[in-house]
């Protein structure tokens, strides 16, 4: 600071030289009044002065790939919008360094907001030996105005002091500087009512316009690849599940992964749709383009997921729905800035899918899961290019982010063959699947066709059946009529002969007249059981509810026990559902055939009954002479007789054939438990069924 001072005073001889001591003594304090005012300031934080200092870079050599980085001493002016031409009464709110306004150290400690206007500006001298330079202008937090030399450069979107005076647009720039100049005097307004962040957060930088221009080309050319690649191959898959395969979830969400981060890209490097649409509003856009990141977390979750399937966890996948859902509804319904501080939780999200991914892998490799070998390497690839792109170059526009880029495209490649294998194995399986369809489908018509022969058989059998069926009718009838009337008749002639000659009649010609009586009434007796096992084959299934207990208190009276046998019915009643008198024959013949084989003085008889899940287990024991068991299954063959020692002439040999015929009947069987001497004991079982309500 120059400060003129001029003193008018008159001269006289003999004071001179104390007008002379005055003015050195002036000189000398004021000079160590500055000293001491420099040292104090270069302690404390930066002040409000009249005039900002210039920046000198004369210093600095520009040469290639040279980039000056003006990052530090720029002049801001919070709530105020200053055109180059007002500064001459303006003084500076203090000195900063370019990041977010938010985040400045006031020398009052106090914290700006996020919404607001402020005015920046940076004088700063450079070589004048120098190639053709550009001045490259990051992207502001909100609308911004740019002077240089006083000379209006740029307007984006429209500055203002209230959001319905702003219209909030966000780009960067590449400015040429001319070449006549080498004292630059450089006047940013912005303006911010939309985001979390405020102002310029990035450092301008200096270099030369060659260089610049090329590294703006490279990029756009990396971005343009990226976006285009990602654009495509996301299409491709989502078009390719929605028209041809939607059997596998995986090609779903990687083609809403593709679509949402090559829409990420576009919206947030160039905002094509404010362009297209100049009047829409830039915190709807930004609304979009949150919503779209998320959706790219859902699906990236989703589908780490589905290509994990020997690891996958269901609740993993609900809880990442539920956050990344959660998250898109806050940016819809939260007001500005609040929905913009979601990036954090995103990234800490996607952090999380990543050691869910390394954790998944390091346990692939562990337990030699090397079905996709391809699977491997791209998601090892593709994680540690985000952890590249989060921890090392997030934020950073080198020209690391390039390759990148490139990465990524490679990434998403190696995915995309991943899952064109994973539908050439499916397709492979489904179309072994409809070779084989094919050749059962041959398989059934031919086995359909033997069914057709074989059910023209069956009705043919059946056909003679019923026509043999009718003949057994008639065979019943010739036997019950035809048969049975002659050996009534034989039996009543012989009682007339004996009537008419019993005067006349000798012992022996009685004895053979009762013998002959005998062998009719057997003959009688085999007739009536041919007649009973017929009845049984054919016979209905009616079924009636009744207990245990009661059928054999029925069984015990129609046989007219005698005192000398001893029926002991079972501890415990069952109730049962069947053909009561089915099963009331199986156990009138079983006693009776205790009884009348009994060898003892005292017959005495046990039943019991075991309730199993589906059957009864019932058996009959007697302490009779026995079966030597050798003789335990010709007992149930038709006509067979074993020697008795009494009664034998009631005896037929097909009292045991119709027991088992009966309970074959009901999906039963039985067997004989005996020895020579010691009783008999007949099991057999029952089907149990369940009377339908």
């Amino acid at each position: 600071m120059r400060m003129k001072v001029q003193l008018h005073t008159r001269s006289f001889p003999d004071v001179q030289w104390l007008h002379n001591m005055n003015a050195c003594f002036t000189k000398y304090t004021y000079c160590i009044f500055i000293c001491l005012f420099s040292i104090y300031s270069s302690f404390s934080l930066p002040q409000a002065t009249e005039e900002i200092d210039t920046l000198d870079l004369r210093h600095i050599f520009i040469e290639g790939n040279t980039e000056i980085s003006l990052e530090s001493g720029w002049a801001f002016y919070w709530k105020q919008l200053i055109t180059p031409e007002e500064f001459t009464s303006k003084i500076p709110f203090t000195k900063v360094s370019l990041e977010s306004w938010t985040k400045f150290n006031l020398p009052d400690s106090t914290k700006l907001p996020s919404f607001g206007y402020a005015t920046y500006r940076l004088k700063f001298s450079i070589s004048k030996y120098r190639p053709h330079i550009s001045l490259s202008i990051p992207a502001a937090f909100g609308s911004s105005k740019t002077w240089i030399n006083g000379e209006l450069i740029s307007e984006i979107g429209r500055v203002g002091t209230t959001r319905a005076t702003t219209l909030h647009r966000r780009t960067s720039q590449l400015i040429p500087l001319s070449t006549n100049e080498t004292n630059f005097d450089i006047v940013i307004q912005v303006a911010n009512f939309y985001h979390t962040k405020g102002g310029i957060d990035k450092p301008l930088i200096i270099g030369s316009s060659y260089h610049l221009q090329n590294l703006k080309s490279k990029r756009i050319i990396a971005d343009m690849i990226f976006i285009g690649c990602l654009g495509f191959i996301g299409m491709f898959f989502l078009l390719f599940f929605l028209f041809y395969w939607n059997k596998d979830k995986a090609i779903l969400y990687f083609g809403l992964l593709c679509i949402s981060l090559s829409y990420m890209a576009v919206s947030d490097r160039y905002a094509p749709f404010a362009e297209i649409f100049p009047n829409v509003s830039w915190i709807l856009l930004t609304r979009i383009e949150y919503v779209t990141l998320f959706l790219a977390g859902a699906s990236a979750s989703l589908f780490f997921c589905t290509i994990f399937d020997y690891f996958k966890s269901d609740m993993y996948a609900k809880v990442a729905t539920l956050v990344f859902g959660l998250l898109s509804l806050l940016v819809i319904f939260l007001p500005a800035p609040y929905f913009t501080k979601f990036v954090i939780p995103f990234l800490l999200s996607m952090i999380i899918n990543l050691i869910f991914v390394t954790v998944v892998i390091i346990k692939a490799i562990i337990r030699k899961h090397y079905e996709s070998i391809l699977l491997l390497v791209s998601m090892l690839l593709g994680s540690a290019v985000f952890y590249i792109h989060i921890f090392v170059f997030l934020g950073k526009n080198g020209n690391a982010i390039i390759y990148v880029n490139f990465a990524y495209i490679i990434v998403f490649m190696l995915l995309s063959m991943l899952l064109m294998r994973r539908f050439s194995n499916s397709f492979r399986q489904l179309e072994n699947a409809k070779e084989l369809a094919l050749e059962q489908g041959a398989e059934i018509s031919e086995k359909s066709e033997e069914l057709s022969q074989m059910n023209t058989e069956l009705t043919e059998n059946l056909r003679q059946l019923e026509s043999y069926n009718a003949e057994l009718d008639s065979f019943n009838h010739i036997v019950s009529h035809d048969l049975k009337a002659p050996l009534v008749a034989m039996h009543t002639l012989i009682s007339f002969i004996e009537e008419d000659l019993q005067d006349a009649l000798y012992d022996d010609a009685i004895k053979h007249f009762n013998f002959l009586k005998e062998r009719i009434t057997k003959m009688n007796a085999l007739i009536n059981g041919l007649l009973e096992y017929s009845k049984v084959a054919k016979g209905h299934k009616n079924k009636e509810e009744f207990s245990l207990h009661y059928l054999l208190n029925e069984v015990i009276e129609l046989i007219n026990l005698k005192s000398d046998v001893t029926v002991n019915l079972p501890d415990n009643d069952v109730a049962l559902y069947t053909n009561k008198i089915e099963l009331e024959h199986v156990f009138q013949n079983l006693i009776s055939n205790s009884i009348k084989y009994s060898d003892k003085e005292q017959t005495i008889i046990d039943i019991t009954v075991t309730e199993l899940s589906n059957e009864y287990v019932f058996a009959v024991s007697d302490n009779g002479p026995g079966i030597d068991p050798k003789y335990h299954t010709k007992i149930f063959e038709m006509f067979s007789q074993l020697n008795a020692n009494k009664n034998e002439v009631d005896s037929t040999g097909i009292g045991l054939t119709i027991v088992k015929k009966i309970v074959s009947e009901n999906h039963g069987n039985i067997s004989v438990e005996s020895e020579k001497g010691v009783g008999t004991k007949i099991i057999f079982s029952w089907k149990k069924t369940v009377k339908e309500t």
